[in-house]
Parts: C-alpha cells; structure tokens; sequence
C-alpha cells in the first residue's frame, strides 16, 4: 500500500492539525532564499519568497497552488510534488483554512513562494512511533507552496481545475502506456509463452474466456446492460481476489474480515492507480455485470508480490460492476455537493459571530472556553 504524507487540507481542520505531520520544501528554493525563517504557530517557521508583482491574494479567492515536500536529513527525501499530476485549488478564507496558515497565506500574491518548515521533534511529539524510520529528531521537514494563480470566483477556479485535470490524466495515461509497452518488448517471447500457457490451463478446466487487449482473461457470469466501461467513466465495483494456484482469498470488499466492506471506485482513465489487469478486464464490463477476471502476473504485481501474494502469482477476481458513471459529470457533482457543504458551513460561521456580538461579557467567556480550541 501507498503511504501518502499531507500537509495542508484546509477542508478538514481537525484532520490538518493531526496531519501537520509533513511539512516539505523544494531544494532549489532552499538553496536561493538565505534570508531567516519568522515564527508561526504551532512550531512552524516561514518565509516568503516574492516577485513583488502579482496580485495580492483576498479573502474568497481560490488559490492554485503546486505544492512539494522533502524531508531534510542525511539524504534529502522528496515525499510527493504535485508537479508529477496537477496544481491544488483551495478557497481562501478563515472557515476552510487553519488560524495558522491563514495568517500567512494572506500576505501572498500571486507568483510568490511560501517556505514552511517545522522540527520532526514537534511533528512527531505526541505520536512518536508514527515517525518512519529514515527520519530523525532534530531534522527538519519542509513545504514548498507555489501560488501559481488566483482566482475570485468559483467558475473561474473550477475551469482551471477542468483543464488541469484533463491535462494530468493524459500525462499519466501517456507514461502508463508506455511502461506497458516496454515491459511488452522486453518479455514479449516470455508474454506469449505465458498467453499460450494459460489458453490450455483454461480450455483444460473448461472455462471459455475472452482474452483483452493486454492479456486478461474474462468471464462473463451474469451479463449486464448498457455500454462497457471506458476510459472517460469511473466505475464502482465489488470484487473478492484469490490466487489462481491456491484459491486463497487476499482481499474483498464484500468480506467483513477485510475490515473495508464498502463499494470500491477506479478511474478508467487513471493508469496505474489499479493493477493493470483490473483496467484492461473492465473494459469488457457493462453495468450490473458479474465476471471472473484471469490476470497473469504481468498485469498484476509482476514478479515483486504484495504482501501475501507472492512473486508471479497469478490472480483471479470475482468482479461484480455495481455501476458505471461519466467522470466529468461525477466531478460536477462532487463539487456542487462540496460548495453546498461549504456555504452551510460559512453561514453557520456567521452566525454566531453575529450571536457573539450581541452576547454579554460573560456569555462571550463561557463561548470561547466552548469554541476556542475545538478546531
């Protein structure tokens, strides 16, 4: 599995302050900004790198950032760049965004950079054996945010978002394909030796399957209505996984003993965030279908494994195609879902300062003993 390391979710405050865990920095920026970091909150240091002549950020603006982070010790260790994908866009305002980053974003334009910086001792302080390994008390770890662009109203924020996400998905598509096709020359006399192989282990136990394009093989159980999954859909799928050679069940989302029994979604346009045997097998599913997907391992985990399925394994999933949606239109939806959840929670921010205001001396201390640390 993944290990993802967060810096700033400005739409969950208290998920930001747990996860302050990894502030990050671009080494280019380190190495031509020598002038000192100031004092923030919560341990953490900044400074502002300026080209002195862009437009000065206001409350209610959308920020695009593209954010890096590095965690500085004996070996330089960059831990995710948003570069390799997309820009992030974020409202600016006190509800969305933390006291502590707020207070800082709003003396940015646009074209600036923001260094942060915070000690692995405070990061780490209350959870210490959450600290991975390679890093180590005293060092520090950095976040590069580049304000790239500021937008003042939501349409103009989510049209950059639109462009950049198509852009983004045809780059990783592109360097996906390309892996494929390498891995396809360099083991293409052992590819057909494997495709032959499993063609008579299927007729032998009279299984009849449709090969795909890549070389997963499908069975259809229950067939399903409408068009087939495409590239420009997100699909939503319950599965149970097994190795071919031992029936033995390493994961399911209809298990309870997997502790995640909730309907899985992919991407069809999203290369690589599955193994490539699931995206090419579901290429051949329509909504409501119920299919057995044969994957060798070139298209599943190859000859690394993953945890109990072991190098070269090859993998069988029972896949049941729960539903089929545009991707575009899902997004749509999950942005209007999220500024209604956002407008709710401005104007409940807005009214009780408007209570705050009109409440008594005493009222006001017992509010603030209530509130004041709750995010």
């Amino acid at each position: 599995m993944q290990q993802n390391y967060v810096v700033i979710n400005f739409k969950n405050k208290s998920r930001m302050k747990n996860l302050i865990t990894i502030v990050v920095i671009c080494t280019i920026t380190l190495t031509a900004c020598t002038e000192a970091f100031k004092k923030g909150g919560d341990g953490i240091e900044y400074k502002i790198i300026s080209k002195g002549n862009g437009k000065k950020l206001n409350y209610g603006n959308f920020m695009q950032m593209h954010i890096v982070q590095m965690y500085k010790g004996a070996k330089d260790t960059v831990l995710s760049d948003s570069r390799d994908m997309m820009p992030r866009i974020e409202v600016f305002d006190s509800v969305q965004t933390p006291p502590v980053y707020f207070k800082i974003l709003r003396q940015l334009k646009s074209g600036d950079s923001l260094v942060l910086r915070t000690l692995t001792d405070s990061v780490f302080k209350k959870q210490p054996d959450q600290m991975p390994p390679y890093m180590k008390k005293g060092k520090y770890l950095y976040t590069t945010i580049k304000l790239v662009n500021i937008f003042e109203t939501k349409d103009q924020a989510d049209s950059a978002n639109k462009a950049e996400w198509a852009l983004a998905k045809a780059k990783c598509t592109t360097s996906k394909l390309l892996l494929l096709k390498k891995i396809s020359l360099q083991k293409s006399l052992n590819w057909i030796k494997i495709l032959r192989h499993w063609k008579t282990i299927l007729l032998k136990n009279n299984i009849k399957a449709q090969k795909t394009k890549w070389g997963t093989f499908v069975v259809i159980n229950t067939p399903g209505t409408g068009a087939n999954a495409s590239p420009n859909d997100v699909v939503t799928v319950n599965y149970t996984g097994k190795t071919f050679d031992s029936s033995k069940v390493f994961d399911s989302n209809i298990d309870p003993k997997f502790k995640h029994t909730q309907p899985y979604q992919v991407s069809m346009g999203q290369l690589g965030s599955v193994i490539p045997g699931w995206t090419d097998g579901f290429a051949l599913l329509n909504k409501g279908c119920k299919a057995t997907m044969y994957i060798p391992s070139p298209l599943g985990y190859g000859t690394q494994g993953n945890g109990t399925i072991k190098p070269n394994d090859i993998l069988v999933f029972d896949i049941d195609m729960v539903n089929i949606e545009d991707e575009e239109a899902l997004i749509k939806a999950n942005q209007e879902k999220e500024a209604a959840a956002q407008k709710q929670m401005q104007e409940a921010e807005m009214k009780r300062a408007d209570s705050l205001s009109k409440a008594t001396p005493k009222k006001c201390f017992k509010w603030f003993i209530n509130h004041a640390f709750t995010r």
